[in-house]
């Protein structure tokens, strides 16, 4: 597999998605406690979505600044922060949208019928895949595959 190998900001890869999961959780509950709807949306689920998501995206910033420079022949990408080899913007993006997944199913569910869990669940699995896979051929493949 390899190793982690970052300096700075580079940790947020893989400690973000987890802290993400931890306080998306309590700010759903919070969130439905306070706004009586505790039933609605599935507060855990819909705070955890919100928080993952968000953590997607600072990954990614994360990794485009630190793992990337812009060359007069135009955007260079390097490993300087990877994990397993991988740079920090795809993996850290894959982990926050991987455990995204669960909370859109249960999220998907509630909004519209009991029993539908699973189309969001695949909607939510198809959505990680090709995101992962862009973000990998774009920025990762071309250090990777050189």
């Amino acid at each position: 597999m390899g190793r982690a190998k970052t300096t700075g900001w580079g940790w947020v890869g893989s400690v973000l998605p987890l802290l993400a999961l931890v306080l998306g959780g309590s700010l759903g509950i919070a969130a439905g406690a306070w706004l009586e709807a505790e039933d609605v949306l599935g507060p855990p689920a819909a705070g955890v979505l919100a928080c993952e998501v968000v953590a997607a995206a600072v990954v990614f910033l994360v990794g485009f600044r630190k793992n990337s420079s812009w060359t007069p022949e135009g955007r260079v990408w390097t490993r300087e922060h990877s994990y397993g080899g991988h740079g920090v913007q795809w993996l850290g993006v894959t982990v926050a949208l991987a455990i995204a997944v669960l909370p859109f199913s249960i999220t998907f569910e509630k909004l519209t019928a009991p029993g539908l869990n699973w189309v969001g669940l695949v909607a939510a699995m198809a959505l990680t895949a090709g995101v992962s896979r862009l973000i990998y051929v774009k920025t990762c493949a071309p250090v990777i595959d050189a």
